[in-house]
């Protein structure tokens, strides 16, 4: 993402081997005092990621569209780790009038200061599905509604002096192609592209929005990361739905052999908690095709780097979610 440390950066073809960078989880240091909210997070990498986080001291807030869901989740990681700060709240990304709702309910909890939101939540392989919005889902999770609430929960976040926000993405976005019109409404659909597409987007939305702090002169950073390849049931379980056994079976095989949801998420836990970092970075695993590994700075596909797709996209994303993002005057930025 940066055209700086990552410009030489090899592609995930290009990674044959894991590198022992040094870096642990233990490495994140002390959080004690900071709020953190993570999207999609009471199972899977995000969960383990608020296990991580409340590990370190840092008050956590559990986001995912069952309350219920969440609550568990969060007794889970209290009974996991000793005096944890964990709290929930419940919030359908595809609904984005819950998302205002749901970001006064997070202001509320963290007393108006938010260090760090990680949007995590993501679908996959998803037969043709739209919005009550009318957008396809894919693009309306995994893109759009992290869109809507980084802008509902900015007050909060500019509250703080170091504010960051980590966008999740895949190492399959080298395989996006974010149509520059309607990525929300694709002509030709196929539920795999679908996904990559979407993920590709969180890419764009990470350099628009570092963009756009940068030139207004505000403290916000946007960092991207990506999980590797991670034994989870996303997209399997979708795949199961409509009787492609097959292909859920062949994909659960795959995800076994690599790694599990706590080392997944230590490129998260990296971006969130590397102190000096450039907005725009990329970190993801060092291994393997990037399956896998410790957590290094990885290269992103140019295209997530096109400064007019991310503006298009940002103009489209705006117009969508009916403008969470405030028109402050423009610095004289970069």
């Amino acid at each position: 993402m940066s055209e700086g440390r990552s410009a030489d950066l090899p592609g995930p073809w290009g990674r044959w081997r894991a590198g022992n960078t040094g870096w642990s989880p233990a490495q994140a240091g002390d959080l004690s005092g900071r709020t953190a909210v993570v999207t999609g997070s009471s199972r899977g990498i995000g969960a383990a990621l608020v296990e991580h986080l409340a590990r370190h001291g840092a008050h956590v807030i559990i986001l995912c569209p069952s309350e219920a869901h969440g609550r568990a989740a969060a007794r889970a990681v209290r009974q996991r780790v000793t005096a944890a700060q964990v709290d929930s709240a419940g919030c359908d990304l595809s609904q984005l009038g819950q998302i205002p709702e749901a970001a006064e309910r997070i202001t509320g909890l963290v007393a108006g200061r938010l260090d760090l939101l990680v949007n995590n939540a993501g679908v996959a392989a998803l037969p043709r599905t739209y919005s009550a919005a009318g957008c396809e889902m894919h693009f309306a999770v995994n893109h759009l509604g992290h869109f809507a609430l980084t802008g509902h929960l900015l007050p909060a976040l500019l509250n703080t002096p170091q504010p960051r926000v980590v966008n999740v993405s895949s190492v399959l976005h080298w395989l996006g192609r974010c149509h520059p019109l309607r990525p929300h409404r694709p002509r030709i659909y196929q539920r795999w592209m679908a996904y990559f597409d979407s993920k590709l987007a969180n890419l764009l939305f990470t350099h628009g929005l570092s963009t756009w702090a940068h030139t207004r002169h505000l403290p916000l950073r946007a960092i991207a990361a990506h999980p590797g390849l991670v034994n989870t049931s996303l997209g399997s379980s979708a795949l199961h739905a409509v009787g492609l056994h097959r292909q859920a079976r062949l994909l659960e095989w795959m995800q076994t052999r690599w790694h599990c949801p706590s080392q997944a998420a230590w490129p998260l836990l990296r971006a969130a908690t590397e102190p000096h970092v450039t907005g725009g970075e990329f970190f993801g695993p060092g291994g393997r095709w990037e399956w896998s590994g410790p957590p290094v700075l990885v290269r992103a596909a140019r295209r997530a780097c096109a400064r007019r797709a991310a503006e298009r996209l940002w103009q489209l994303s705006q117009q969508l979610t009916g403008c969470p993002f405030p028109s402050l005057p423009a610095g004289p930025g970069k």
